[in-house]
C-alpha cells in the first residue's frame, strides 16, 4: 500500500523517466519507437514495480516482503518474459514476416492492403512525390 504523497512522487518521477527514456532510445541508441511504447510500458513499468516496493508503507505487515516481491517480479520480467517474447517474435517473423514490401510503405497500408484511403479528404503530398 502506498501513501498518496508517495504515489504522486512516483508519478512525477515516472513522467520524467519516460521523457528521458524516449530521448535516450531515439537519439543515443537509434531505436525507432515513434509511439514511445518501450519507454511508457517497459521503462516506466519497471520503475513503477521498483518504486512500489521501495515506497510501500512500513506500517503494514506486508511491507518488508513487498520490496523483495517486486524485485522478483522485475527479475522474472527481464530474465524470462523478455527473452521468451523476443524469441517467439523472432520465430514468428521468420515464418510470416512483419515487414511490408517497399510498395506498401510508399503507398500507405490503407491503400496497399485495403484498396481504399482511410482519410481520402486528407492529402499531404502529390503523386509526384512517389515518382522514382
Amino acid at each position: 500500500m502506498l501513501a498518496p504523497a508517495a504515489a504522486i512522487l512516483i508519478g512525477l518521477i515516472t513522467g520524467a523517466v519516460v521523457a528521458l527514456s524516449v530521448e535516450w532510445l531515439e537519439l543515443w541508441l537509434g531505436i525507432d519507437d515513434p509511439g514511445g511504447a518501450v519507454s511508457a510500458h517497459a521503462v516506466a513499468g519497471v520503475w513503477g514495480l521498483f518504486a512500489a516496493g521501495v515506497f510501500a508503507r512500513t506500517g503494514s505487515p506486508t511491507a518488508p516482503g513487498q520490496w523483495l516481491a517486486q524485485i522478483v517480479g522485475i527479475a522474472t520480467l527481464i530474465g524470462f518474459v523478455l527473452p521468451m517474447t523476443f524469441a517467439l517474435n523472432w520465430l514468428l517473423n521468420r515464418i510470416l514476416p512483419y515487414r511490408v514490401d517497399s510498395d506498401g510503405e510508399g503507398q500507405g497500408m490503407d491503400l496497399h492492403e485495403l484498396g481504399a484511403g482511410a482519410y481520402p479528404e486528407f492529402m499531404v503530398h502529390s503523386d509526384e512525390f512517389f515518382q522514382r
